[in-house]
C-alpha cells in the first residue's frame, strides 16, 4: 500500500507542477482526464453523499451524513489505490474486495459505535458506507485492467475513461433493476439466494454496534491468517473457502483441480498458458450465463407472479433416481468442459 502511494504521489507532483518534463512530452497514449474534471467529479459525489438525503436515507442528521460521507472519501482513497494497483500488477480476480469492505465495515461500525449511532439506522448507514467503498475498489480495479489493455493496444487513456463514466451509468442502473427484481421474486437470505457474504457484513456489523462480536474468534482467524501466509498460502482465498456454503466451493475446487490437473500435464509453458485461457474463457461463459439465466428466470416469476415450473424432477422417479441423474448430467458437462480445454 505505501508503495503504492509513493508511485502515485510522484506521477501526480509531476502532473500538477506547471512547466514540468512530463507534462512537455506526454504522449498520446498517457493523456488522461484533467485532474480538475476529476476533483469536481468527487467533490459532486461527496456533497450528494453529505447533503442529498437520498443515499443515506436512514440518517435524518446533516451531521451523521456528512460523518458517513468522509468515511466513504477516507476508506475509498486508500482501497481504490490498493486495488487499482494490485490489479494492474496480477489481474482482475486479485481484487480483494471482500477484504477491504469488511474492513471498511469495521472501521465505521468503530466510528459510529464511538458516535453513538448504534441503532438500525447506524447499521444501515454503515452498511451504505461499505457497499460505495466496495464498488469504488470494483470500478478502480477494473479501471485499472482496461487502462492497461488499452495501453497494450496503444489506445487514449482519456477516451477510454470517458467510456467508463458511460459505463458506469449503464450498469449501475440495470444492476439495481437486476437486484430489485431478484430481491422481489425469490428475496435475500432464502434457498434459492442464499447471500452468504451480505450475511457475514451483517455479521460484522452487528457485532460491533451491539458489542456482540466474538473477539476470540476473530482473533482466531487472524492466526490462522498468519500461518496461511507462513506457510505460503494465499489467506484471502482460503478465508472465502471458509465462509462459503459448500455447495458454491464445490464447483470452485473442481475447477481449482482441473486446473491443476492440465498445467502438470502440459508439455510446454505455452500449452499450459493457452489451456488455462481457455479454461478461463469457458469457465467465465459459464458464470455469465448461470447469472442472466437466473434473471431470466426471476424475470418471469416476477411477471407470472410465481416461480416458473420449469421440467421439474418428478419424472425421474424416486429421490435417488433424482440425485444419480444429477450426477450423471453434471459428469457429462465436467467431461465436455476437460475436452474443450485438452483441445
Amino acid at each position: 500500500m505505501l508503495q503504492s502511494f509513493r508511485i502515485a504521489a510522484g506521477q501526480l507532483s509531476e502532473r500538477v507542477v506547471p512547466g514540468s518534463s512530463m507534462q512537455a512530452t506526454t504522449p498520446r497514449t498517457s493523456h488522461d482526464l484533467p485532474l480538475k474534471v476529476v476533483g469536481i467529479g468527487i467533490l459532486l459525489v461527496v456533497t450528494v453523499l453529505a447533503l442529498v438525503p437520498a443515499p443515506f436515507g436512514a440518517l435524518e442528521s446533516t451531521l451523521q451524513r456528512v460523518s458517513a460521507a468522509i468515511l466513504v472519501v477516507i476508506f475509498s482513497f486508500f482501497f481504490v489505490t490498493v486495488a487499482s494497483r494490485i490489479v494492474g500488477l496480477v489481474g482482475v480476480t486479485s481484487n480483494p474486495t471482500s477484504g477491504m469492505t469488511i474492513a471498511s465495515l469495521l472501521g465505521t461500525a468503530g466510528v459510529f459505535l464511538v458516535m453513538g449511532w448504534t441503532d438500525m439506522t447506524g447499521k444501515a448507514a454503515a452498511l451504505t458506507v461499505g457497499c460505495v467503498v466496495a464498488i469504488a475498489a470494483s470500478i478502480a480495479g477494473d479501471t485499472s485492467q482496461d487502462l492497461k489493455t488499452g495501453f497494450l493496444l496503444g489506445a487514449t487513456p482519456r477516451r477510454q475513461q470517458i467510456g467508463e463514466l458511460v459505463g458506469v451509468l449503464t450498469s449501475a442502473t440495470f444492476v439495481c433493476l437486476s437486484v430489485l427484481l431478484l430481491a422481489e421474486t425469490f428475496g435475500f437470505g432464502g434457498e434459492e439466494l442464499p447471500a452468504p457474504q451480505a450475511t457475514l457484513m451483517k455479521l460484522v456489523i452487528d457485532g460491533v454496534l451491539d458489542q456482540s462480536l466474538p473477539w476470540g474468534l476473530v482473533a482466531i482467524g487472524g492466526l490462522i491468517a498468519i500461518a496461511c501466509e507462513l506457510f505460503k498460502i494465499p489467506s484471502l482465498p482460503f478465508a472465502v473457502g471458509v465462509y462459503l456454503p459448500v455447495a458454491t466451493m464445490t464447483p470452485v475446487f473442481l475447477g481449482g483441480a482441473i486446473r491443476w490437473f492440465f498445467a502438470r500435464r502440459a508439455k510446454n509453458k505455452e500449452q499450459e498458458i493457452e489451456r488455462r485461457d481457455r479454461g478461463v474463457l469457458l469457465g467465465s461463459g459459464f458464470v455469465g450465463g448461470e447469472g442472466l439465466l437466473g434473471v431470466a428466470i426471476a424475470g418471469v416469476a416476477f411477471v407470472q407472479s410465481k416461480k416458473p415450473d420449469g421440467f421439474g424432477t418428478g419424472w425421474l422417479g424416486p429421490d435417488w433416481m433424482v440425485q444419480i441423474g444429477g450426477l450423471i448430467g453434471f459428469g457429462l458437462l465436467l467431461t465436455w468442459f476437460v475436452r474443450r480445454i485438452r483441445g
